[in-house]
């Protein structure tokens, strides 16, 4: 019955002429139906979990927050960004609100896409972000593809009329096992947040039902239901409010005061809860202490530094390098990369600092000039000459030099 209504559903939705025939619309009524919990996983019910929606949003926040840079391959130098990357008119977005929703698209969704808005000249100049649900993907291959000289390419069908290929659009997913588009972190795990789920609408249920009450009056006699309201009110005007705690409760005609307690903790329903938290942290590869699950937040270091520090390398870093690559190849000149900057994140205390840039600029590994830009300051005249230590012995590079007399060797 549940199939056939689900056909019934879909035939009503798809002769809605505003309703987009694309597969997340097909996938919405049958892979994102309902899990053994009982309850549909999609995108905004996951985003309805709170330790979800806030590793999501910390995840794109700390994407969007990474400066992007343009580099030379030849000799690594800096050189500008493209138009397009610059975020400038007529770019309608901020170089944050973009990459803060593409990442959430990709936490979310498995890929983000974006429109690619060309001048007359046929340079990209801007994007607009496209919600994944209107997207269907399609391989095309065999002569159509040979004729362009590639093995196969891909069309981006959005919202069910128009066709475009990667020329048009930005395209870059997450983690595929079809090579083509990325796998929805959401539909991935559906079963683990649709227990999450259902333990949010529980708890909210239990709450919403009056079921928090602190005790109950029980007397041998049958009350009528003005008795029960009076004796009620004359129990709250003798002994209620805070400055009454302590007091002692004097009973008569046989009345009786039970204490309850919360039928779920007997349950452990407290402590579902709690482990459907420390879940959403191993799916979206957060440390729990940044979802406030302090338990266990000394296993990946010996402080909340180093957690950070593997964090940004193991769970921030492939995002990055995976937008990386995929704008180097499609929209920056030939010789050029673009690298997003997570110095900014990984910079230590002001003596750690200190020490890092007196060793690179001591050993020549690093000149003032990049320290200064790595601190925000302007750069120096001199600050661009690498130190070349001198030695002594071979044995100590920070040495004084042996003064030079003039005599020959």
């Amino acid at each position: 019955m549940t199939f056939l209504r689900d056909i019934v559903s879909l035939r009503s939705s798809l002769e809605n002429p505003a309703t987009p025939i694309t597969s997340a619309a097909i996938g919405d009524l049958f892979d994102a139906g309902p899990t053994a919990a009982g309850v549909s996983v999609t995108e905004k019910s996951a985003l309805s979990i709170i330790a979800f929606f806030r590793g999501v949003q910390i995840i794109a926040q700390a994407v969007a927050g990474a400066p992007l840079h343009a580099y030379m391959r030849s000799d690594s130098s800096r050189t500008d960004l493209p138009t397009s990357l610059r975020f400038e008119d007529p770019n309608p977005y901020t170089s944050f609100e973009f990459w803060e929703t593409f990442t959430a698209h990709q936490v979310t969704w498995g890929k983000g896409l974006a429109y690619k808005h060309r001048n007359r000249a046929g340079e990209v100049v801007a994007f607009t972000g496209i919600h994944p649900s209107r997207v269907k993907i399609d391989v095309v291959k065999g002569e159509r593809a040979r004729s362009l000289g590639v093995p196969h390419f891909l069309t981006f069908t959005v919202d069910g009329t128009d066709v475009f290929t990667a020329r048009d659009i930005l395209h870059i997913p997450g983690l595929s096992l079809d090579g083509v588009t990325g796998v929805s972190p959401i539909q991935a795990v559906r079963e683990s947040l649709g227990t999450t789920l259902s333990a949010e609408r529980a708890a909210a249920s239990f709450l919403g039902k009056g079921l928090m009450l602190s005790g109950a009056l029980e007397t041998d006699a049958a009350l009528e239901q003005e008795q029960a309201d009076a004796l009620k009110r004359r129990w709250n005007a003798l002994y209620g409010g805070a400055s009454r705690a302590g007091d002692v409760a004097i009973l008569d005609r046989g009345a009786k005061f039970r204490s309850l307690t919360m039928p779920l903790a007997d349950a452990q329903f407290l402590e579902t809860r709690k482990h459907q938290t420390t879940e959403v942290a191993r799916l979206l590869g957060l440390p729990g202490w940044m979802l406030n699950d302090q338990e266990k937040s000394t296993s990946w270091g010996t402080g909340m530094e180093q957690q950070f520090t593997a964090w940004v390398i193991l769970g921030l870093r492939p995002y990055l390098q995976r937008f990386e690559q995929r704008l180097t190849r499609e929209l920056m000149p030939k010789g050029q990369k673009a690298e997003f900057s997570v110095e900014g994140l990984l910079r230590g205390d002001a003596k750690t600092r200190a020490a890092f840039y007196a060793s690179g600029i001591v050993n020549g590994w690093l000149v003032p000039n990049e320290a200064r830009v790595k601190e925000n300051l302007p750069p120096v005249e001199w600050g661009d000459v690498p130190y070349r230590p001198h030695t002594t012995s071979g044995t100590d590079p920070l040495a004084d030099p042996t003064p030079d007399t003039g005599a020959p060797a």
